[in-house]
């Protein structure tokens, strides 16, 4: 293969990826993340949003979602139910703080968890509508996954306002701005993973400081206005050097 694109990628790890590779490691690569739509996804009031999914307004709801929910090994579903159960064991979570778990993207199984918390089966989640409500009625999404390219729903959960906590791998540390808006924990350690489960959700002041901070990060990262201009930018340079080889 003679001639080199331009690369637009999502994400520092993918740039990473073909910068490593053999065909593409001297071509010229700029990060773009996918644009987030801040009037599509921003927050709403929480008490409506659980009321929507008739869920229980004085709980603490820790999201989790997937297409096929639990059943991808991939997203790491079973690692947060460990991550979970460690948690529902810590002393600052006992008799304080009452966890329910909401998984997206999975109907209720004909044998459920046997679990320390509640668990939500919301189904598949089709529309963006109901997805911004879904991120809104939750006080945390988690995305416990073994790989990731980006997680976009980590980012259009942060411009609803809601903190995400995540392994340190693939392209979640370019979502999530660490001990900021969100956590990230060590790969794979559930122990960890709790442990950010619960940095997020012990202080109520904190709590509230990052919420806002992850909603302005999306806003100033992801809004269209500003994805656009480093698009145009990437075209006006491919065409300078096409123009002037």
């Amino acid at each position: 293969w003679k001639k080199p694109f331009f690369i637009a990628s999502p994400s520092n790890y993918l740039a990473n990826c073909a910068k490593k590779s053999s065909l593409m490691k001297n071509w010229k690569i700029k990060v773009i993340p996918y644009p987030i739509n801040n009037k599509t996804w921003a927050p709403i009031n929480q008490n409506f949003a659980r009321d929507m999914f008739n869920l229980p307004k004085e709980k603490t709801l820790i999201l989790f979602g997937a297409i096929g929910g639990s059943k991808e090994k991939r997203k790491g579903a079973d690692l947060l139910l460990e991550a979970l159960d460690k948690l529902s064991k810590k002393n600052e979570i006992k008799n304080k703080i009452e966890i329910e778990l909401i998984i997206f993207g999975q109907e209720k199984p004909k044998s459920p968890y046997k679990f320390n918390f509640p668990i939500h089966y919301t189904g598949h989640i089709s529309d963006d509508r109901s997805l911004r409500v879904l991120y809104s009625a939750s006080d945390l999404l988690v995305l416990p996954s073994r790989q990731e390219g980006l997680g976009q729903v980590g980012c259009e959960a942060q411009a609803c306002g809601t903190p995400v906590v995540s392994f340190n791998i693939g392209g979640l540390p370019d979502v999530i701005d660490h001990l900021k808006t969100g956590y990230l924990a060590k790969p794979f350690d559930t122990e960890s993973l709790a442990e950010g489960i619960l940095w997020i959700l012990k202080d109520k002041d904190r709590y509230k400081k990052i919420c806002q901070r992850s909603i302005q990060r999306a806003e100033l990262l992801w809004s269209p206005k500003n994805i656009s201009k480093l698009y145009l930018e990437l075209y006006e340079q491919a065409l300078y050097e096409y123009v002037n080889k």
